[in-house]
C-alpha cells in the first residue's frame, strides 16, 4: 500500500476547501494568505481527520470542514514557528514573512487562525449535529492551548541545565502530538464514533504524535542529508535536548559522553565533531532506547484502534503508524 498516494487522494480537493475559509476577498490580503496554503505540505493531519470519520462510518464529505480546519490551524502554526525560528525558506519556497516582513506574516498568522475555527463551525451545514460539532470545536481549542504550551516549554528548556524525559515527553505530547489527537478525534466525531471509539483514537492520536516527534529526532542523527532536506546533526550543534540526549546524560558516562558533550550545543563544531558525538549516542544505548520507544508507541497507537471495525480507512490508519515509523524524512 502506497500511503503517501492514499493521503493524497484522501486530500484532493482540500486545498480549494481551505482557500474558501481563508480568502477574505482583497487581492492584496489573498495573495499573503494563500502563499502558505500553496506551499503544500505532507498533509497528514487532515488525511487522519477524513480516515477517522470514515473508519467510523461517517463521509468524506462530511469530514472536509473539520479536515480544512486541522490543516490551517497547523499552517497558522507554521507561520508563526518560522518567524520565532528567523526561518527564510519552508518546503523549497519563502516564508511569509521573509517576503511581507514579520508584522504581516504575525498578521497572515492569525487570519489563518481565525479560519481554521470558521472551518469547523461550517461542520453543522454538512450534517453534524450541534452537540458533535460543539464537541469538534472543544477539541481544537483544547488542542490549540496545548501546541502553544508545548511551543512555551520547547523554548523554556533552551535556557535549563536539566530537564527530564518525563518533562520532553509532555512537551512534545502537546508541541507536535495534540494536533495530530485532536485530528483524529474530531474526525471520528464528525463520524458518529461512540465514546469508546472516541477513546481509542485519542490514544492513537498521542502515541503518533509522540512518535512522529521521536522519528524527527532519529533521522536528525541518522538520516541521508538528501532526505533530511537539512545538515545531519543540527540538533547536536543547537543543543535539543531530544530524548537520545537525556537518556545518555542521564545513564551514559566514560570517553563517548565527552565526546557528545564537545559538540552538544556547539554551533561551531565541525562535521567530524558532530559525527563522533552521534556515534557516541549510539554506543552508549541511546538511539537504540529511542527505537524501541517508537515501536512500542506504533503498536500502541495500532492496537488503540482494536475498537473500530475492520474497514478500509481503518487499514490505512493503521498503514499511516507503520509510515511514520518507517519514514526517511
Amino acid at each position: 500500500m502506497d500511503i503517501k498516494q492514499v493521503i493524497k487522494e484522501k486530500c484532493s480537493g482540500l486545498d480549494k476547501v481551505m482557500e474558501g475559509y481563508a480568502l477574505v476577498g482583497d487581492a492584496d490580503i489573498d495573495e499573503m494568505v494563500l502563499h502558505p496554503i500553496k506551499a503544500g505540505g505532507k498533509r497528514i493531519r487532515p488525511a487522519l481527520t477524513i480516515l477517522a470519520c470514515e473508519a467510523v462510518g461517517g463521509s468524506a464529505d462530511a469530514a472536509m470542514p473539520a479536515a480544512a480546519s486541522v490543516e490551517l490551524l497547523h499552517t497558522f502554526t507554521l507561520v508563526h514557528d518560522d518567524i520565532m525560528d528567523k526561518d527564510d525558506e519552508r518546503r523549497g519556497k519563502p516564508t511569509v514573512h521573509s517576503l511581507w516582513g514579520d508584522d504581516m506574516g504575525i498578521l497572515i498568522g492569525d487570519a489563518l487562525y481565525s479560519a481554521a475555527f470558521a472551518a469547523l463551525a461550517d461542520l453543522r451545514r454538512r450534517g453534524i449535529d450541534d452537540t458533535r460539532s460543539m464537541d469538534a470545536i472543544e477539541t481544537l481549542i483544547e488542542a490549540n492551548d496545548k501546541v502553544h504550551q508545548g511551543q512555551i516549554k520547547d523554548m523554556l528548556f533552551e535556557g535549563k541545565d536539566q530537564v527530564s524525559e518525563d518533562e520532553y515527553l509532555d512537551m512534545i505530547a502537546k508541541k507536535t502530538g495534540a494536533l495530530i489527537e485532536a485530528s483524529v478525534k474530531i474526525g471520528c466525531i464528525a463520524g458518529g464514533g461512540s465514546p469508546d471509539q472516541i477513546k481509542g483514537f485519542k490514544t492513537y492520536g498521542i502515541n503518533c504524535g509522540l512518535a512522529f516527534q521521536i522519528k524527527d529526532d532519529i533521522l536528525d542523527l541518522i538520516a541521508d542529508q538528501q532526505d533530511l532536506g537539512k545538515p545531519v546533526g543540527s540538533d547536536i550543534k543547537s543543543g535539543k535536548k531530544t530524548i537520545m540526549v537525556l537518556h545518555a546524560l542521564g545513564s551514559g558516562s566514560g570517553e563517548p559522553m565527552e565526546r557528545l558533550k564537545r559538540a552538544l550545543g556547539k554551533e561551531s563544531a565541525t562535521d567530524e565533531e558532530v559525527s563522533d558525538a552521534i556515534r557516541a549516542l549510539d554506543e552508549m544505548g541511546s538511539i537504540g532506547y529511542a527505537q524501541d520507544m517508537l515501536t512500542k508507541l506504533i503498536d500502541g497507537a495500532k492496537s488503540s484502534l482494536d475498537i473500530v471495525e475492520d474497514n478500509e480507512a481503518k487499514s490505512h490508519l493503521l498503514a499511516v503508524a507503520d509510515y511514520i515509523l518507517m519514514r526517511k524524512r
